[in-house]
């Protein structure tokens, strides 16, 4: 099997644009024995195999001749069978991780494993979880598919201890997207922790309904973008639809954003739909609508920042029933803001922010901001009415 070893070296030499003496060096040894490895006069000594691999990037296998294509077959039909291994079968599994860390695949083989290994009654073997921890350095470190990286984090955060979850969180997933929620509730699933599923779960919910409430911010940043009032108007509509039936609420004339009810988990998206409803309501001339909105989201303003520190927001909807957000207050000193934010309390007890309750710049946009949208204030800000309701909101605010 070997007998082709020296024109695998020829090759890979040449590749490389490297002469057998430059060859020679980099093994420590004479330029002849290159010569005679190539002619097929003599062979490496095996000490030598695993540095010629490594300076050609290719395996040791590789230069024996074995068939990578039957080399792969092996390492799948491994991978295949881990589902059914046992403690028997613990060396077998160990080695294979080796085998599959070596080989790389680019990551693929990290996924499977991962995947299969949730069917396996060694998932929580700390051996075979040690080797995992190595070969998730080298995966993360090569594998460019983010597909096969966002489905092997996701199947590696099940099987991984509770102690060494957050930083893998930490460093891998996103702070303030969904994933890292949605990583936990699946964690939480497969080990049957039920309690703190739903936690999760609930909060992963939250996130994605406030997502698809704010929308797409730079349609209402950036005027190069901004769709007519009339649409505006229609979006806003249905997301408050959505809203209003999802915590079984009816608007009414004078709380058309609150309904008239305490502030809740979705307090941040009330406001932001409320100013967008404000400006496409001022563009369109119907006024009366328009203070009504912004009536019912200073009010909710004013509720909001004069809660005291730690006060819990919570959701009339059924599918967020134990969820809960905390009002903060911030403690450093930054005048741009407002001061108040709401945070998540997680399963660790950590806080991890949620929203913040309309920062200064925010009332800055209301009153002289004149790009995108806001320029639908222009008239609207003439009036006294009002410079009385954005008085009353900047004493609230300050």
């Amino acid at each position: 099997m070997i007998c082709k070893i020296g024109e695998k070296i020829r090759t890979l030499r040449l590749q490389k644009a490297m002469t057998q003496e430059q060859l020679a060096e980099r093994l420590g040894i004479s330029y002849q024995s290159v010569s005679r490895w190539e002619n097929g006069v003599t062979y490496p000594d095996i000490e030598f195999l695993p540095t010629i691999a490594k300076l050609f990037s290719v395996s040791t296998d590789y230069l024996l001749g074995q068939n990578e294509d039957e080399k792969k077959k092996e390492i799948r039909k491994g991978i295949n069978s881990i589902s059914e291994m046992d403690i028997k079968n613990l060396d077998m599994l160990i080695e294979l991780i080796r085998v599959c860390r070596r080989e790389q695949d680019n990551g693929e083989y990290f996924r499977d494993i991962c995947y299969s290994l949730r069917y396996s009654s060694l998932h929580q073997n700390s051996a075979v979880l040690e080797e995992l921890r190595k070969s998730k350095e080298i995966f993360f470190d090569t594998c460019s598919d983010a597909a096969i990286r966002s489905e092997a984090l996701g199947y590696y955060a099940c099987l991984e201890e509770e102690h060494h979850i957050k930083g893998l969180l930490d460093r891998y997933a996103s702070h303030y997207a969904t994933d890292r929620d949605y990583l936990l509730k699946e964690r939480y699933l497969f080990r049957d922790e039920f309690e703190r599923f739903e936690t999760s779960r609930q909060r992963y919910l939250h996130k994605q309904i406030a997502y698809l409430i704010d929308g797409d911010i730079s349609l209402w940043r950036d005027s190069s973008k901004a769709m007519e009032a009339e649409y505006t108007l229609f979006e806003n509509n249905a997301k408050l639809a959505l809203l209003h039936s999802m915590c079984q609420e009816s608007p009414t004339e004078e709380n058309p954003i609150t309904c008239g009810n305490a502030p809740d988990v979705f307090a941040v998206q009330r406001i932001y739909i409320g100013m967008r409803q404000v400006c496409a309501y001022a563009y369109l001339g119907e006024n009366a609508k328009a203070y009504a909105v912004l009536n019912d989201i200073i009010q909710l303003i004013e509720q909001l920042l004069t809660m005291p520190d730690g006060s819990k927001l919570r959701s009339t909807s059924p599918a967020l029933d134990i969820l809960e957000v905390t009002i903060k207050a911030n403690k450093n000193g930054d005048s741009s803001r407002c001061g108040k934010y709401l945070l998540y309390t997680l399963e660790n007890g950590e806080q991890e922010m949620f929203g913040e309750i309309f920062p200064q710049s925010e009332l800055e946009c209301l009153t002289t901001a004149e790009y995108a949208r806001w320029g639908w204030l222009h008239q609207l800000r003439k009036e006294e009415r009002f410079l009385e309701l954005i008085e009353r909101l900047s004493k609230t605010i300050k």
